[in-house]
């Protein structure tokens, strides 16, 4: 399903699938920007209207699953257009959980380092660059093809992210001339 964000007339696929484990529905949101750069974000179906519905944990201990099909929501991307890039923040960690359980804030990046192995062990160096901002929790995947010819820049992908969601994100920019 496609929609169109009113504000900054971006295009919104949204993506649904339905997890074996706890059959619970899931919402993935692919975000269009520029430049075939693709910002992803999901959540589950039960928390659609909340405002804190990327930061809510279910405890139903399938992160590997759900991420997965994340995952083949960006190759079903990639298959059809080779130049795409990707991006995605890692929501912080509410005081409690879905359930009522209090969360250890301690670690609120627990969800990014987990999110940033997945990448790694699954996307290779040479398709995308792979950049974070560990302060902001932020992951980019920019296709190298696309870094290589000089269509997207990091600073340039980072400006559109601060203009889109009002946050400083730095990441260094392997490609700047120093």
């Amino acid at each position: 399903m496609r929609s169109k964000d009113n504000h900054s007339l971006r295009i919104i696929d949204l993506w649904t699938f339905r997890s074996e484990k706890s059959n619970k529905r899931y919402i993935v949101e692919v975000e269009g920007f520029e430049n075939e750069f693709y910002g992803i974000k999901f959540y589950w179906k039960g928390v659609e209207k909340s405002k804190n519905r990327y930061s809510m944990l279910t405890n139903d201990y399938e992160p590997r699953t759900i991420i997965r099909s994340c995952i083949e929501v960006m190759l079903e991307y990639y298959r059809n257009n080779p130049l795409v890039s990707f991006g995605f923040v890692a929501a912080p960690d509410l005081d409690k959980d879905i359930k009522g359980k209090e969360i250890d804030l301690t670690n609120g990046s627990r969800r990014f380092r987990f999110y940033q192995r997945m990448m790694i062990n699954l996307f290779g160096p040479q398709t995308f660059y792979q950049a974070s901002d560990t302060t902001h929790t932020i992951y980019l995947m920019i296709n190298r093809k696309q870094l290589a010819n000089g269509v997207v820049t990091i600073k340039h992908i980072e400006k559109r992210l601060n203009e889109t969601y009002c946050g400083q994100y730095v990441v260094e920019d392997p490609f700047e001339k120093r």
